[in-house]
């Protein structure tokens, strides 16, 4: 099932930090080469958004290298603290859950061949020299660009997992995985970013802020020229080298917006229940408070293009206001 719950509430470079060209954001909403634009489901009460100073996050759930369980799907109902849930298991349209979702000319798609939970994932196929293999994008809080939920509410902190599979033999740096991000303008002007991209074999976070004072500098979307870079926050597990491929790995990420005026932001991710890479320093936004991050996207973006025809998977992405773990 899926569910989007409505509130009221050195090593290598990383590929593309000066060149992350993702698919044209289609400024109108709605999908992207794969179908029609997403409702979203409503459900009932829950929590705000998380605190402006962040809390540290430690621990988290094991596992992530192992099979499928029926138990891991998307729990029923979900959580108060959680804003959207897909296990894949639904067989309405993949595109109908997402405001954006671009499918690659089929590239990008639902199957049974393969799953973390349930019986359903999503495989993504890399052309040989294919750059762009499509992806997902989630929209929540009050969003300037338009918002699947939540339409009354700031996040200040955000955790988002996914469980991810890279076939038998993988080979290559897929460069963007997935990213957090405070819209600001209808133009998909950015306040921050919170990416993790691939840096050689390991998982990096590199987290970039947009923000002078209370203005954002950035005009349209991905404007490198107006990005300040935070300071690379490499992993230590090489979950792309082709040793540890064929195997579920249990990805999550954290991103807590600075107070205003203060630089006290946090930027963290776990792999398989394990902290790899965390700064607390962070000065994300400034003192601009206009919105807060209100956007997720899980994407197949390899800026050199992959090397070989490969395949890779998606399965139970989640994104909330409290750690998630791995096991729920």
């Amino acid at each position: 099932m899926w569910l989007l719950w409505v509130a009221a509430v050195a090593l290598p470079a990383a590929t593309g930090c000066s060149e992350d060209n993702d698919w044209d954001p289609d400024p109108t909403g709605g999908s992207a080469a794969g179908g029609s634009g997403g409702s979203g489901a409503t459900g009932g009460s829950g929590a705000t958004g998380g605190g402006g100073s962040g809390a540290s996050s430690s621990g988290g759930g094991t596992g992530g290298s192992g099979g499928s369980s029926g138990s891991r799907l998307c729990p029923t109902p979900l959580p108060s603290s959680w804003i959207f849930c897909d296990d894949f298991e639904s067989s309405d349209p993949v595109a109908d859950r997402y405001f954006e979702f671009s499918a690659d000319d089929g590239d990008f798609k639902r199957v049974d061949s393969e799953a973390w939970s349930g019986s359903h994932s999503m495989e993504v196929v890399f052309q040989s020299g294919e750059v762009e293999a499509g992806g997902m994008k989630v929209t929540f809080g009050r969003n300037p660009i338009g918002t699947q939920s939540h339409t009354q509410q700031d996040f200040t902190d955000i955790y988002w997992r996914m469980q991810l599979k890279n076939q038998d033999g993988w080979t290559g740096s897929p460069a963007k995985l997935s990213r957090a991000t405070a819209f600001a303008g209808s133009d998909w002007s950015q306040a921050m970013i919170a990416h993790l991209w691939s840096s050689g074999d390991v998982l990096l976070g590199d987290p970039a802020g947009c923000v002078s004072g209370s203005a954002v500098q950035c005009q349209g979307y991905n404007d490198f020229n107006n990005l300040s870079w935070l300071g690379q926050l490499p992993g230590t597990t090489p979950i792309f080298s082709t040793a540890a491929s064929g195997v579920w790995r249990c990805i999550e990420g954290h991103a807590t917006l600075n107070d205003p005026g203060s630089s006290n932001g946090v930027f963290e991710f776990w792999i398989d229940g394990n902290l790899e890479s965390r700064a607390d320093d962070l000065d994300w936004r400034g003192s601009w408070t206009e919105y807060g991050i209100n956007a997720v996207f899980f994407e197949n973006y390899w800026n050199a293009g992959s090397p070989v025809t490969q395949h890779r998977y998606f399965d139970d992405i989640a994104i909330a206001t409290v750690h998630i773990g791995c096991t729920t």
